[in-house]
């Protein structure tokens, strides 16, 4: 209720360009895989896909199901939906590292390490899981899929065929379905299938440093409209190891995780408690609550029009037989 109006509106917009730099991020991975879709097509989905991340918990994963059948009407396949979802998820999570490492590198070259020590746990995750994460990558490079793979597949189709039979349910083979998307994980990702769009692959990365750019100008904002500026430097910090934190806890919307740690983090750098807490609060009213209607009821209008659609080509197919 104290907040500066200015400053307020200015967090509006800046949060409006969010949705815009990630319709632009699906312009461009969608161009990897040869195809074109305007971004003023693509914003209404920026929202539905948020909405969908926050409310499903799965680092980004959830959105992708509901937007690879969206594509299915510009002719884009499932299997070529799910290398277009990998390609950026994986610009994603690049963007989520350089921002991360950028924020460790400054604390720890300002000696804040020292002040908060907790700070170290949290380096040595992201360590650890930067290095799955590359192993993953080089593996993948590897003209054969892997004995591990294979066994792997097999294997779970084997439980899933003992649990169908135990229910008396018919067996269905999904091995081939899952060899399918092991086989579209490992073509977007290839380094030679990058290179070939290199120049859309690192404006796909761009746009996602961008958005976590407006992110931390939004926080930045907010410590000046309720009055208790704190430097951009702090701003960024604080927002990186955030977004890291919440990212691998698989909480719906990071819920209470988020509140928690950034309220904590800023306390921990020397911000009152009571600005704290208010600056999370604001922060997350704008990035994350104020969306959710918005992408709830786009999400509805796109799933009765798809639904609608389906219904209307069945009937089509009947005439037609």
């Amino acid at each position: 209720a104290k907040s500066s109006l200015g400053w307020l509106s200015a967090i509006i917009i800046i949060q409006l360009y969010v949705y815009y730099f990630q319709a632009l991020n699906y312009r461009d991975v969608l161009r990897i895989k040869d195809l074109e879709v305007k971004p003023g097509e693509l914003y209404p989905m920026s929202f539905v896909v948020q909405f969908l991340n926050q409310a499903l918990p799965s680092a980004g994963l959830s959105g992708q199901v509901f937007f690879i059948r969206y594509l299915k009407k510009y002719g884009l396949s499932l299997a070529e939906g799910m290398g277009r979802a990998f390609i950026e998820i994986m610009t994603f999570w690049m963007a989520i590292g350089l921002f991360f490492i950028a924020s460790s590198a400054i604390i720890l070259k300002g000696g804040a390490i020292a002040n908060v020590p907790q700070l170290r746990y949290v380096i040595y995750t992201f360590v650890f899981l930067a290095i799955i994460v590359v192993f993953v990558f080089l593996l993948i490079q590897k003209r054969k899929r892997s004995g591990l793979a294979r066994w792997v597949t097999n294997w779970l189709h084997r439980h899933f065929e003992i649990n169908r039979k135990l229910k008396n349910e018919d067996v269905i083979d999904r091995s081939k379905h899952v060899e399918e998307i092991l086989d579209q994980f490992r073509s977007s990702l290839k380094i030679k299938t990058l290179e070939r769009k290199a120049k859309n692959f690192w404006m796909a990365f761009f746009w996602q440093c961008m958005i976590l750019l407006a992110h931390v100008a939004t926080l930045y904002f907010i410590s000046f409209a309720i009055g208790h500026p704190i430097g951009f430097r702090l701003a960024f910090i604080v927002f990186s190891l955030v977004r890291f934190i919440s990212m691998i806890a698989f909480v719906p919307g990071s819920l209470g995780v988020f509140e928690a740690s950034m309220t904590l983090i800023l306390v921990s750098f020397g911000v009152p408690a009571g600005p704290a807490l208010a600056m999370t609060l604001i922060f997350r009213a704008f990035t994350f609550w104020f969306p959710m209607p918005i992408g709830w009821a786009l999400y509805r209008w796109y799933f009765w029009q798809y639904k609608f659609e389906s219904s209307y080509d069945e009937l089509v197919q009947d005439d037609l037989n």
